[in-house]
């Protein structure tokens, strides 16, 4: 089923941009979600990071330009704002599914508020025990977060580039980064009342591999951003642990899979600040 697009004589032109690599297990739900909007959006751009499993093929048959680079995530979102044609941009992951809303939503607040970004809800479902466990965690951040916490994935397209983009030398908080940048230069955002559902499939071995790669990243972080979110971080995460303990409703075996995965996480990214 072809994504719909709007007639280019629309006042206001939307650009969605994924960044994916073997995606093939996710993607469907992500590209099924754009092409059920209300609003649809005028553009779709995967980057894809050479997969092995019929991403590609997949996008393309949901009418999405493609195009295939390697490098960090930061970097696909640079080259797929930079093919965009929209006037705003919607940066996704591939395992996130939207409500139907989600983008007329983010339209509406923009040219009705005058803002330049947009924060979406985001909730997080687990596909597999360790997504479980990661979803516990991810919700309870959510909430330590509070009303207005967040940050945004819908921008004007023109506040991104001004700002320089993502910083493509991180692999991990570029998000983070760019949405300082941009704050520290007047950015005005606001929120939308649709939300972002974020698919969790996790496994130990992924765990470990992924914090072993933040942890080498670690000193590259450090001298890109010189005042790193570090104190707010750990705040963050003592708050999300009150918030994990409160949380009703979670088989115990999850809650200890959700705190073995944190220790995981923070003994590879540990291991990996060390090895590099």
């Amino acid at each position: 089923m072809p994504l719909r697009v709007l007639s280019s004589v629309s006042s206001v032109r939307v650009s969605v941009v994924i960044p994916t690599f073997d995606s093939a297990g996710v993607l469907d739900k992500c590209l099924r979600s754009l092409a059920g909007q209300s609003r649809p959006a005028d553009e779709v751009v995967v980057v894809d990071g050479f997969s092995r499993d019929g991403t590609r093929e997949m996008a393309s048959a949901f009418g999405a330009e493609v195009f295939v680079a390697s490098g960090t995530q930061a970097a696909a979102r640079n080259l797929g704002l930079a093919r965009s044609k929209g006037d705003y941009v919607l940066f996704l992951d591939s395992d996130q599914q939207l409500d139907s809303s989600v983008i007329e939503d983010c339209v509406s607040v923009c040219v009705r508020h005058g803002v330049e970004a947009v924060v979406i809800p985001e909730v997080f479902v687990g596909v597999n025990f360790w997504g479980a466990c990661s979803a516990l965690w991810k919700n309870s951040m959510v909430r330590a977060w509070g009303r207005r916490g967040g940050i945004p994935r819908f921008y004007r397209k023109s506040a991104v580039v001004k700002s320089g983009a993502f910083d493509d030398r991180l692999r991990f908080w570029e998000d983070s980064e760019l949405y300082q940048r941009l704050k520290q230069a007047g950015l005005k955002e606001a929120r939308c009342n649709g939300q972002i559902v974020h698919y969790e499939v996790d496994s130990l071995r992924g765990v470990v591999r992924k914090y072993l790669s933040y942890g080498r990243s670690i000193a590259e972080f450090r001298r890109v951003v010189s005042k790193g979110p570090y104190a707010s971080t750990f705040r963050l995460t003592l708050s999300t642990l009150k918030q994990v303990l409160r949380c009703p409703g979670e088989s115990f075996s999850v809650f200890v899979g959700c705190f073995l995965s944190v220790i995981v996480k923070s003994f590879s990214a540990v291991t990996g600040f060390l090895s590099r």
